[in-house]
């Protein structure tokens, strides 16, 4: 996590307050998330960026750096995303008496930690059609906690890409031994299972390239469209999905491995 002295915190109010906060949890370092009816409180590491929303108001809240650092995490529990799967920081305790998989998760990022409703979809769609493929490709890894599920199930050969600097590096430091890249799927080699947790409009614009990488033998899962956003995507599919799981709002998909992909 990073220096809690360095984290800024800002509120956000407008009926694009929640678009705003899915767009932030692809597209920035965040620490934490508090959701009211009427607010959205969020903590960064670092200054917001601009936000591509109309219908948003942002005030930032000072820090009293004479006072105990709020961070935002300081409710945070593990998250059982299935019956034997579990995702949790490591300042969390194991719940009593669990013995399935579990991912400890260090970066404060509420998209990394498994809180964000895609990540929990991916997630389970990868859990759900696991048959333990030779190598993975992550394409718009985040905190790379979808890798991380393949290196825990023993996965030999893992690489990962990310647009955004401060996910590679959260990546990197959470997944010793993979090959992180910063870039695009362009940047990645073929790989038997291709997993990929965007919005709609990033899939679509990398949809050929995730495909040009998948060779069939393994899944393919995708996660991060909204219910009416999943058709668009599955009419550029080679095959119709096998599994469509729904952590609402978001729905993931997932394709079995096959001769041909």
């Amino acid at each position: 996590m990073n220096d809690p002295a360095a984290v800024r915190v800002y509120v956000l109010t407008g009926a694009d307050a929640a678009m705003a906060l899915d767009w932030l949890h692809v597209h920035a370092d965040l620490q934490g998330v508090m959701e009211e009816d009427l607010a959205i409180t969020v903590w960064l590491a670092g200054e917001l960026p601009t936000l591509p929303f109309a219908d948003l108001a942002v005030r930032e809240l000072p820090v009293d750096a004479t006072q105990p650092p709020v961070t935002g995490l300081e409710q945070d529990t593990a998250i059982l995303v299935a019956g034997d799967l579990l995702v949790r920081p490591p300042w969390v305790e194991r719940p009593a008496g669990f013995a399935g998989i579990e991912l400890l998760v260090p970066r404060g990022n509420a998209f990394g930690s498994g809180e964000h409703a895609s990540t929990q979809a991916a997630l389970c769609a990868l859990h759900a059609v696991w048959d333990a493929p030779a190598s993975l490709a992550d394409v718009g890894t985040g905190s790379g906690i979808l890798a991380l599920y393949a290196q825990v199930r023993g996965c030999p050969a893992l690489q990962a890409c990310d647009i955004e600097g401060p996910a590679v590096v959260a990546a990197q430091e959470l997944l010793p031994g993979a090959v992180v890249h910063l870039g695009g799927p362009d940047t990645l080699q073929p790989a038997d299972c291709v997993v990929a947790n965007m919005t709609a409009t990033e899939l679509h614009a990398t949809l050929p390239a995730i495909l040009g990488l998948w060779t069939g033998r393994s899944a393919l899962v995708l996660s991060g469209m909204r219910g009416p956003e999943v058709d668009g995507i599955l009419a550029r599919l080679p095959a119709a999905p096998d599994l469509r799981l729904v952590r609402e709002p978001f729905t993931a998909i997932a394709l079995r491995g096959r001769a041909t992909p």
